[in-house]
């Protein structure tokens, strides 16, 4: 794994185009130039696109330079990780073929001077998702993804943009997390190290940022780009880092 490793996640990048979307993709080719000069490694840990929509013939158009900026970056030695989210799982090699991506359908897990590393992308393991877990359940299903992939894109990114729930998050009012839930979520991180014996673990989802850390072990929030336009880094002397892009 070269270093540094950058890692972002829950971009949430918008399948229509706006003077706000225009500068939170700037941020990001900003981010990615920065990341070729200094060379290392890609981590996104899921929800990069606000719904990713693949059908047999096409992709979204609103994608195609999202598309050429990752393609660029590969095409520059830089290696890309991409844990699937529940926005953007539905993928069915294009992300592989047109960018160079490598894809993880559940955690992504590897080693950097002998410790081991999880990124997860997190949606489900909150003990009120019962429903959700379910419904996870019937839209990954091979007959749900066989329906969808026939449906034209266009009808498709019309229905993405009725249901998506990304456009309210943008309001500086939107609540963030329960605090029981962070309590939750950290508990669960740190007994998911100690029973797997990880040494870091990295988690989406929940638009939340910080590094906790407990004895040697230390569970991140990975944050998002909606407000936080968060990058994590793990350099080449261990340590690591959270800030603002």
């Amino acid at each position: 794994m070269d270093l540094p490793i950058y890692f972002i996640s829950d971009n949430h990048f918008l399948l229509e185009k706006s003077q706000l979307e225009d500068e939170r993709r700037r941020k990001l080719f900003d981010l990615f130039e920065h990341i070729s000069e200094t060379g290392g490694t890609l981590i996104i840990g899921g929800d990069f696109f606000d719904f990713w929509l693949q059908s047999i013939v096409s992709t979204p158009q609103y994608y195609n330079d999202l598309l050429s900026s990752l393609k660029k970056l590969h095409s520059q030695n830089i290696n890309i990780h991409y844990v699937m989210g529940n926005h953007d799982y539905w993928d069915f090699g294009a992300l592989t073929k047109q960018c160079g991506c490598t894809i993880y359908k559940t955690d992504f897990e590897f080693n950097v001077d002998g410790q081991k590393i999880v990124v997860t992308h997190g949606d489900g393991i909150l003990k009120n998702d019962s429903m959700y877990r379910l419904m996870k359940k019937i839209i990954r299903s091979n007959l749900f993804i066989l329906l969808v992939r026939l449906i034209p894109i266009s009808i498709m990114t019309k229905i993405a943009r009725k249901i998506s729930g990304t456009k309210k998050k943008f309001n500086e009012n939107y609540p963030g997390l329960k605090k029981e839930y962070k309590n939750e979520l950290e508990e669960f991180a740190f007994n998911k190290m100690n029973d797997e014996n990880i040494d870091v673990l990295l988690m989406g989802h929940y638009h939340e940022i910080g590094i906790y850390k407990k004895q040697k072990k230390q569970f991140i929030h990975l944050g998002d780009w909606i407000k936080q336009y968060t990058v994590t880094t793990l350099d080449q002397n261990g340590i690591w880092k959270q800030k603002k892009w």
